[in-house]
Order: structure tokens, then sequence, then C-alpha cells
């Protein structure tokens, strides 16, 4: 599920394909970069141990003289015999110089010549006539060791695929063997092989910045699109059905879960591809410059790993399980030194100390476990590491007195081993961006995917102004996500014009029913009318003009006062602004403000009083001249906010149907009906003082409600 939700992710709203193959591109060619760089290390070290110097005949080893003497034997005699007569010898010495006799006897010097003829062929062979020429010239000149750039490595590595692609690349670049006037090659090779290096880093940084650039900009583009998509269709579910996972719940997933999806795209642009092609081309270079020893390092990986890291993995289960049970005995702890006034009461000092022993040495025992893991653990891990790696030393040094590897050989390798740690290290990174990234994008489909209820009809009629009342006719509500029966069969009628209250001890039936009126969702049953006309079949807009809710939990937003009260809207001016807030007892503390009503108020702004909020948020409400008014008084404002509250309700009430979700007596005793939801129901209606009398549960709602509720 988790992969199909993140993969729909990639489908519905990323965008820029132009920009995913650019970051993949460029990803890849940074990881071959990797590799062409490694192989000028190679060069770079051989020519700082050989200097560019062939070897002679006597500076190879027993195993490699074997090796050259089977290699002039199989070549054909025409060559050698060709190759002889350059170094200027006489015909009988070309003969047995030539000769592929192998019971033949011969001399020291005679092996030289056949060593020197045959760098002439190799290097023909391999690079061309004018580099093997130069190595060796016409006639038989003195024994000498020429400086000749990577031709030295050509001769020595002729029959493995190092010489023959660095035969390739000698080829095509003369500046890697040419001598300078002074009969050196070396400097301009070794300068050659630095602005090759260096631009090859170059244009490796521009790759893995384009892919980064563009991997950012399509996983910006992705995370713009999920965030639009997401706050359109917050505003399409109702109320409650955002409610479910609690007030915050949208939120979240717009900042916290977009982040994550937005994170896990940019590394599924980029990662599949560097690291991958990065780790498989080093470890196939590893195996090709030395296949036994990159296979003896292979297997003691996998040794550090079933040794080294599964102790370091339970190492750090201590840990955790050492963290836990130390916040749990220093939660205790914190608790005894919080008794004191009940120890002192009932002298129970005998017992708290040897209670609070008891919890040091718990802690105690909790802390050493979780010292002794962070302690052991990575040191653990790096012993075994370090082993290895001298065990894996000890090999390669062997193969390079053996003469079966080159000291540039191990450095590379040394360098390639070390270098596998960060393509391992940015796939695991970027596999965990990609758990996190998965199931943030289910979470995200799972909202997205819930159905709003409240759809406008393609043939919605204009409601006209409330005149006669609003009824609901068994009215039930199953909450949308969670299945919870909200409301059942609730039927009742308010007169225009009427002061209800609506009670109960649970909240969300309460905001339930009031969020019917506005259509925030619909019933699952039965239908809400307003002047005979069911709300289902008439426009949002004409319903809405004259539904106006002040609720708790919605009271300002991060703008100026102006814009909190306006909303922006151009048909109210400053003015009326002014007028709706002088109603609502907004007007005075308003103008007080920093810049008055252009002040930015709400969490990122000047703070105001909770009284203070509920005003601004009321004189919002009466500047649309609402028929309906749904208040839900506050339950923690201060005395003269309520008394405010009472004055304004007194010179808006009259023509004005006003739904209360009520927390004071003196609202109670002041409206026309009063309806008492309890488990679903209509549990009971009528006036304050006659519910008080005949009701029971309405006079236990009363005595557990909070203080402002209490009947005196």
């Amino acid at each position: 599920m988790d992969s199909a939700a993140f993969k729909r992710i990639r489908q519905d709203f990323v965008k820029s394909s132009g920009e995913v193959w650019g970051a993949a591109i460029g990803s890849a060619l940074a990881a071959l970069s990797v590799l062409a760089l490694m192989l000028l290390l190679y060069l770079f070290v051989d020519l700082l141990v050989w200097k560019g110097q062939v070897p002679s005949y006597g500076q190879l080893t027993a195993a490699k003289q074997r090796e050259f003497a089977d290699e002039w034997s199989a070549r054909s005699e025409a060559d050698r015999t060709e190759a002889a007569r350059r170094l200027g010898l006489s015909e009988g010495q070309v003969k047995r110089v030539a000769s592929g006799d192998a019971q033949l006897a011969i001399t020291a010097t005679e092996w030289e010549h056949r060593w020197r003829a045959n760098v002439f062929l190799a290097l023909r062979e391999k690079v061309n006539a004018e580099a093997a020429a130069i190595a060796v010239p016409d006639g038989d000149a003195p024994h000498e060791h020429p400086r000749l750039g990577i031709l030295s490595l050509v001769v020595r590595e002729r029959n493995r695929w190092t010489g023959s692609l660095a035969g390739r690349f000698a080829s095509m670049n003369g500046w890697t063997w040419r001598p300078n006037e002074s009969g050196l090659a070396n400097n301009a090779y070794l300068a050659g092989l630095f602005l090759l290096a260096f631009g090859i880093a170059l244009v490796r940084g521009v790759f893995l910045n384009s892919a980064a650039y563009f991997a950012a900009s399509a996983a910006l583009d992705a995370m713009t699109r999920l965030r639009r998509a997401l706050f359109f269709h917050t505003y399409r579910l109702g109320s409650l059905a955002v409610r479910t996972a609690g007030p915050g719940e949208s939120a979240m997933l717009v900042t916290r879960k977009v982040d994550q999806v937005g994170e896990a795209l940019d590394a599924s642009f980029t990662a599949p591809f560097r690291h991958p092609i990065t780790f498989f081309l080093l470890l196939a270079f590893i195996l090709l410059v030395n296949f036994w020893v990159a296979t003896s390092f292979l297997l003691l990986s996998l040794l550090v790993w079933l040794i080294g890291g599964q102790v370091a993995a339970f190492f750090r289960r201590e840990v955790r399980i050492g963290s836990r049970d130390a916040e749990r005995s220093t939660a205790l702890l914190q608790e005894g030194v919080g008794l004191l006034r009940l120890v002192k009461c009932f002298q129970m000092e005998s017992f708290v100390q040897n209670r609070m022993e008891r919890h040091l040495a718990e802690t105690s025992r909790a802390n050493w476990r979780r010292m002794r893991g962070d302690a052991l653990a990575q040191p653990l891990l790096i012993s075994v590491s370090l082993l290895a790696g001298l065990a894996l030393l000890y090999l390669a040094a062997r193969s390079v007195l053996a003469g079966e590897f080159t000291v540039a050989g191990l450095t590379v390798m040394a360098v390639a081993l070390v270098s596998l740690v960060g393509p391992v290290a940015g796939g695991l990174a970027a596999a965990r961006k990609l758990r996190r990234g998965r199931v943030a994008a289910a979470d995200i489909f799972e909202y997205l995917d819930r159905k709003g209820e409240a759809a406008e009809a393609a043939d919605a009629e204009f409601l006209p102004p409330l005149t006669s009342r609003i009824e609901f006719r068994n009215v039930s509500l199953t909450e949308p996500g969670t299945g919870r029966q909200l409301l059942d069969s609730v039927s009742f009628a308010i007169p225009a014009g009427a002061k209800v209250a609506v009670v109960g001890p649970d909240p969300a039936e309460k905001h339930a029913l009031v969020y019917l009126l506005p259509r925030f969702l619909d019933p699952t049953s039965g239908e809400i009318r307003v002047e005979d006309r069911n709300i289902r079949w008439v426009t949002h807009e004409s319903l809405r003009a004259q539904v106006a809710v002040v609720m708790a939990d919605d009271l300002v937003f991060s703008d100026t006062v102006a814009n909190n009260i306006g909303c922006g809207d151009p048909q109210f001016n400053l003015p009326q602004i002014i007028e709706a807030a002088k109603l609502a007892h907004a007007h005075q503390f308003s103008e007080r403000l920093p810049s008055g009503y252009e002040t930015p108020i709400g969490p990122l702004g000047t703070s105001l009083k909770p009284g203070e909020q509920f005003r601004i948020a009321l004189a919002r409400a009466l500047l649309r001249d609402p028929a309906v008014l749904v208040i839900e008084e506050p339950a923690s404002a201060d005395e003269d906010t309520l008394a405010l509250l009472d004055d304004t309700l007194e010179r808006i009430r009259h023509g004005r149907t006003i739904v209360f979700l009520a927390n004071r007596v003196s609202t109670l005793r002041a409206v026309d009906r009063v309806f008492m939801l309890k488990n679903g129901k209509l549990e009971a209606s009528g006036q304050h003082k006659d519910l008080w009398q005949t009701s029971g549960p309405y006079r236990r709602l009363q005595l557990v409600a909070d203080a402002p509720l209490d009947v005196g």
C-alpha cells in the first residue's frame, strides 16, 4: 500500500519530467566520473612509484621472467627477428635472440636484448610505432632508464586489462609519453594528469549540482501541487471529516507529511542512479585490480557484519532499554521529590527514604546499562573493522611482494574500498527517506480519498430569506472516518427569530448539529429544511449568506484586524468594518493596537486576549448581517467579555435567529427553548425552568458541568 501510494504521488503530482530525467542523467554521469577519477589516481600513483621508467629484464621477478619467456616464445619468428634487428646486433646474435628454441642456452645479456625487443613490439601493438621507437631507438644504445610517462605502465601491464586500457589512452594522447627537449616525458604527463583530474572533478561537481538542482526543483513542484490539493480538499470535506484525527490533521499533512514526501521524491530522483552505479562501478574496479584480494575483502566485510555488526546491534538495544528504564526511574524520583507535603502530613519519611534508595539503585542500573552500550557499541565495531583491515593489508602486501599486485593497484584499491562507504551510507539514508515518504504518501492519500458529503447539486436553487422556520427531520449523522454515530433520528423545529440553546455532555454532538446548518457536511439520513426547502438542494452561497458561525476554535487568523473582520472581501469597506467592530465591542481595543485596524494579529501577530479574539470573530459574523447566527459561548472568557456579549446580543436579537452552544445558565434562562442531546438523540427540549424540574439528565448535566453552568 505504501509503495502504491508513493507511485501515485509520482504519477499524479510529478509533472516536471524533463527535470526528473535531468536529475537521473546528472546522477549517473556523476557516478561514472568517480571511476574516471580512480583510473587517473592509478596512473598518478604508478608514475610516482616507477617515475616512468621501463624496468630492465634483471628487475623482473622470477614469476614475471617466466611469464615473459612464454610470451616471447608465443610471438611469431618474423616479429622476434624484426625487433632483434632494431637493437643493432650481429646476425648471429639476432638469430640467438630471436630464437624460440627452449633448449638453447641464452645468456643474461641475450635475455636483456629479448626483453628490449619485446618492449618494442608491445608498445607498437598497444600504442603506436612512434612510441615504440622512442622507448627502443635504433641501434644498441647504452642501457638507460628513460622516463617515458605512461609507456612504463603499458609495458609492465601489457598482458592485463590495465595495459590494454593504458595503451589505448596513450595512443590517443601523445602528451602522456612524448619527451620534451630534455628527453623527459614525466613532467608533461604529470601536468596533464592533474589538469584532467581537475577537469573531471569540476565536471563532476557540475553534474552533482545539476542533479541536485533538477531533483529539488521537481520535488518542490510536486510538493506545491500536493499542498494545493490538500488545501482545497480540506475545504471540500466537512468539518467533522477533518476533525477525525484531531484538529491538526490537515495541518500536519500539509507541513510535515508533505515535507517527508518531498524528501523521498528528491532522493528517488537521484539516489537510485548515483549510489548503486557508484557502488557497483567501484566494486567492479576493485575486482579487476586484484580479484583475490577483493574477494578476501568482501569475505572479511561479511565477517565484520556478522560478528561486529550483530554485537554492536545488541549493545544498541541495550542503550534503548537502559534509556527507557532510566527515564522511568528518574520520573519516580521526581515524583518522590514532589511528595513533600504528603510525607510530612502522614509521617512517611522512613517509607519514602527506602523507596528513594530503591529508585536510586534502579536508576543507577539503568544508566549503567545505557552507558555500557554507548561505550562498547561503536568501539567494538571499530575494533573488528580494524582487525579485518589489518588482515586485508597483510594479504595485499604479500601479493605486492610476490609481484602479483602493484603498489599503485594497492593504493587505488584502498581508496576505492574507503570510497564504497559513501554510496552505501548515501543509499541507506535514501532508503530511510523513501520509507518515511511512502508512509507519508499513504497517509496523504487516505486523506485525499475521503469523500466530502456536502457537494452542491448541479441544479441547486437560490434560498430565499428566512421568514418561517428551520426544521430538522429525523436527522442522523455518522462521523466521517470513524463511523461513530453522532446524531440519531433528531427532529425539532426552530421558528424564525427564535433564540435557542443546544446543550449536552458531548461537544462533538453539539458541533455536529450546528455544522449541518451551513452544510459543512450533510446528514447521513434525514433532512434539514429552511423555508420548507431541503438545504441539500439550495446553493452554498445563498445558504451561507444567511448563516454565520462563531466557534471557539476559529476566532482569529494571522492577518490584520481589518482582514480578520472583513476577510478580504472588497464589498466591505473600512467604515463598515469599524461599525461591525463597534457593535461587537471590538473597536476600542482595536484602535489602541500599534497600527489600529492594520495591526497584524493571530498566531504570527500581536497577541490578543481570548475575550478580544472572540469579539473580533463576533464582529466578523455581524458584518454580514446573517439571518441565523450560531454562537459557541466562550467557556474561559472574562466577565467583562460576557457582559459585552450580552449587550451585543440584546441589540441584534430582533429579527434574527440565534443558536447558542451555551456555557452559562443566564443564557439558558434567556433563550426561548433549550435542546439537550445525549448519546446522539434529542433527550429533552423546552424552557430551562421546565427542563430543570422534569428532566433528571438535564439536572445532572448542570451539576457536572463547568462552574458557569451551576444553577444558583
